[in-house]
Order: structure tokens, then C-alpha cells, then sequence
């Protein structure tokens, strides 16, 4: 049951607990050591009757009392305060006093000597009692000593002690209930400021985080563990986010492809060849949706959204030729010459074709989107100072230096009113950008309005030490 309530509750109650048990412990033992003070007060009070008997009976002997031994003792008796509880008994346990024609002795003696003082207690006519037993020299002779004194103005301190402490005690229960709910919200607070932060955070401010408290406490350890897992959260919903916008974009290409060749096919007669070649360019950007969207199901089922780059010995010219074919239909769709020139001699270069595809894909797509009809695109591959060039010119309406210095980031998208298509997301180059990255090679571009543009991809030197087997990069 008590497992079910509140973890308010639950401190409240163990407060609650721990005070009545330390209540209880502090009145048991309290009470304990004021009997035991009280009785030892009371031994000491029996001591100093025994030596108010000795000195006594010394002074008598002094003064030469007349008195018999038995009259001295009987008046000593007469005049101490619980005189009556006193006996003394010879060597052979013969009661010496008080004698036994006067009156029954009242104090219970013990058989053998008492040669140190010995206490014990016991009841006198149903009254709890101190007796002292001690051995010692009475007028030559060796007798045993009992003295007895009744607890009854000690039992009644006690009594007076356990009833303030029993009516002490629900008030005592009453504070520390309170005391504990109070204590349980204050110690609760932080959590309770974490929880409704926590309410707050959802899938669109996963930037929020949780108020970590000032003390170290274990709170405070809660609240740091929590906003670094919000932290890695934070990082991986961004980096799929930005892979599925990644992918959506260059599906949005194939797409474009895939519908200008269609409608191309459509609308000039061609022959049964023609319309061959242009379902095969259809199945192949089919396939390459399909490989994009394995990709983004594989990435999404991953732990981390690292995707595995491949690099291996690739042929830069059968790439830009490739690339180039791939869209041929769609710039002769919208009335632009697209045409490219290659060195004599093969160029080659180490990476993943798939990303270097996109790549390529992404430049020459926005050349497209950027020229008006009756213009050029011209793809370009030159070796310079022994490093590969890839080059994209187009005639299209250019761009200031303003955009050029902002046309890498993430969703940028300049205000070009002039051009044909839909406004983009503002990925294509940021992905190009990281792909460049990627393969260490440098993607600059140079434009001016009205002027088209120019973009250069740089690739490292041609060496064997740039061949990489597998590397990992992870989506930014």
C-alpha cells in the first residue's frame, strides 16, 4: 500500500516514523538514567546513614553513654527518617536489632557478609525499595548492616516524567507530521519544477532544458543526466531531420528528371529507340529513389545516423558524362543547350560515386533552375597543378556577393525573382557543401548578377595514399 503513494507521502510517513521512534528511544532511555540517578541518590542517602550510626555510637563511647548498645540503636532508629527500615545481624545471622520481642524486622536481609556495599531493589509492603548491605566493626564486633529506603518521592518524580513525556508525545507526532510534509515539499520542489519543464518539452523545443538546481545533490545529478540525454535527443531528431530533408530533395530531383523526360517523350516524335533510351534514364532515376529511400529507412533504424561513405578509384569524366546525360532531356525541356568538354586522357580520383552523383546532380540542376531559356550549361573537367577540376558554368541570372557569401548555409534561399521553377528548401548546396567536405576537396563559386555563375569543385591530388577504404560521416 505504501508502495502506491506519492513520494511525498512516502518522506512524510518515514519522517513521521523516524521521529516517533527516536521519541520513543529518547523517553526510554531518558527515563532509564533518571531511575538510575534517583536510586543512586538514594544508595548515597543509605551511606550516609551508616555513617551517621558509626559516628554515633563513636561518640557515645566517647562521652560514656550509660545506655546499652540496643537503647543506643533503638534511638537512632527513633530519630532518622525511615528508621524502622534498619536491622543489624551478628556474624552467625542472629538479628542483633532490632530485637525480636519488640518488633518483626521489616528490612528483607540477605545470609553471608557484605564486605562491600551491596544494593539491590526490592518491595517493602507492596512499596518498591533501595536496601543497602555492608559489613563493618560495631563496638568490637563484626556484624552485617541492613538499611533500607523507600523510592516513593523518586517513583513519584518518575511518574510525573512518563506522564509529561506520554502527553508530549502526540504533540511531539503532530510537529514532526508537519514538520515532515513541509520538509517533504521543500526537498520535493526541484523535482516538481522539473516535472513541469519536462511537460513543457516536446518534439518542436527540444532546445528546452530542465532547471538544474544550485545544490549538489542527487537533484541536481537528475537534472544534468536528463538535459544531456535531451542534448543527444536534440542532436538526433536534427540530424535525421536533416537527412530526411537531404533525401526529400533529391528525390525531388529524380522526380524533376523523371517528369521532363516524360514530358520531352511526349511531346516530339522519336523513334521506338529514342523512347527506349528515355524509359531507361526513367528506370534508372526510379532506381536511384528507391536507393535513397532504402537509405533513409536504414539510417532511420540506426542508433547513431551515421551514414558509411565508400571511397574507391572513380573516373571523373564517365561521372560528369553520366551526369550530365541524366538531365540532358530536362534542359532541352526548357530550352537550354547543355553540352560539356573533357581532357584527352582519363581523370581519376577516390571517392563514393553515389555521393559525388549528388553532387555533380545538385549543381547542374541549379544551373537549370537558374537559366532562362536559349541558355547554356557547360560541365567542364581540366587537371590543374595536378589536382582534378570539376566545373559547372552556366548563362543564367547570376547572383550578388551578398548571396554568394550566404548561398552555402542551410535553408538559404535568395530572394531571384527571375527564376522559373518553385521556390526551393534551400539544401541542394549546403548538401553539395558537405559532400565536397567530405571527399577534402574545395566547392568555391564565382557570379555576378546577370552574369551566370560558376562553380568549381577542387578535388585533392591523385595519389595512392588517398585512397580510403570506408570512412563514416555523419549528417550535419
Amino acid at each position: 500500500m505504501i508502495r502506491s503513494l506519492p513520494i511525498r507521502a512516502k518522506l512524510t510517513i518515514w519522517f513521521l516514523l523516524l521521529t516517533f521512534a527516536g521519541a520513543l528511544l529518547f523517553g526510554v532511555i531518558s527515563y532509564g538514567v533518571m531511575f538510575y540517578a534517583l536510586t543512586q541518590e538514594k544508595a548515597t542517602h543509605l551511606v550516609g546513614r551508616e555513617h551517621r550510626l558509626v559516628r554515633l555510637l563513636r561518640d557515645n563511647r566517647k562521652e560514656h553513654v550509660n545506655s546499652t548498645l540496643d537503647e543506643q540503636l533503638a534511638n537512632f532508629a527513633l530519630v532518622t527518617h525511615e528508621g524502622d527500615l534498619f536491622e543489624i545481624r551478628r556474624q552467625d545471622g542472629s538479628l542483633l536489632f532490632p530485637v525480636s520481642s519488640r518488633r518483626a524486622p521489616r528490612v528483607p536481609s540477605t545470609p553471608g557478609d557484605c564486605p562491600k556495599r551491596s544494593y539491590k531493589l526490592t518491595r517493602i509492603e507492596g512499596q518498591w525499595a533501595v536496601v543497602m548491605c555492608h559489613t563493618i566493626s560495631l563496638e568490637g564486633n563484626v556484624v552485617t548492616l541492613h538499611v533500607g529506603g523507600i523510592l516513593g518521592e523518586e517513583l513519584n518524580i518518575l511518574d510525573t516524567y512518563r506522564d509529561a513525556l506520554l502527553f508530549l508525545l502526540p504533540l511531539i507526532l503532530l510537529a514532526s507530521c508537519m514538520g515532515g510534509y513541509f520538509l517533504s515539499r521543500r526537498a520535493m520542489a526541484p523535482v516538481d519544477r522539473m516535472t513541469k519543464a519536462a511537460v513543457n518539452i516536446g518534439i518542436g523545443n527540444l532546445s528546452a532544458r530542465l532547471p538544474v538546481p544550485q545544490a549538489r545533490d542527487e537533484v541536481q545529478q537528475l537534472a544534468e543526466a536528463w538535459n544531456q540525454l535531451l542534448g543527444r535527443l536534440e542532436a538526433a531528431v536534427l540530424r535525421l531531420s536533416r537527412f530526411s530533408a537531404d533525401v526529400s530533395h533529391d528525390l525531388r530531383t529524380s522526380i524533376t528528371v523523371m517528369l521532363g523526360t516524360a514530358q520531352l517523350s511526349l511531346r516530339q516524335q522519336r523513334s521506338a529507340q529514342e523512347h527506349r533510351d528515355d524509359l531507361e534514364r526513367i528506370v534508372t532515376e526510379c532506381r536511384t529513389a528507391s536507393t535513397l529511400l532504402d537509405a533513409l529507412l536504414s539510417l532511420a533504424r540506426s542508433d547513431n545516423f551515421m551514414q558509411e561513405v565508400s571511397f574507391q578509384k572513380i573516373e571523373l569524366c564517365d561521372l560528369a558524362v553520366s551526369g550530365c546525360r541524366r538531365v540532358e532531356d530536362l534542359a532541352e525541356a526548357n530550352g537550354i543547350l547543355l553540352d560539356w568538354v573533357l581532357p584527352e586522357a582519363p581523370v581519376y580520383i577516390y571517392g563514393d560515386r553515389q555521393l559525388l552523383e549528388r553532387l555533380f546532380g545538385i549543381l547542374v540542376d541549379n544551373a537549370i533552375k537558374y537559366t532562362p531559356p536559349s541558355g547554356a550549361i557547360h560541365a567542364e573537367v581540366t587537371l590543374e597543378h595536378g589536382q582534378a577540376v570539376l566545373a559547372v558554368r552556366d548563362t543564367g541570372i547570376g547572383m550578388t556577393r551578398e548571396v554568394r557569401e550566404k548561398i552555402f548555409d542551410r535553408f538559404y534561399q535568395a530572394d531571384l525573382r527571375e527564376r522559373k521553377s518553385q521556390a526551393g528548401c534551400g539544401l541542394g548546396l549546403s548538401i553539395a557543401r558537405w559532400i565536397a567536405d567530405a571527399h577534402r576537396a574545395e566547392l568555391t563559386v564565382e557570379s555576378a548578377p546577370l552574369e551566370g555563375s560558376l562553380f568549381r569543385i577542387r578535388f585533392p591530388q591523385v595519389t595512392s595514399e588517398n585512397a580510403a577504404p570506408h570512412m563514416e560521416q555523419q549528417f550535419s
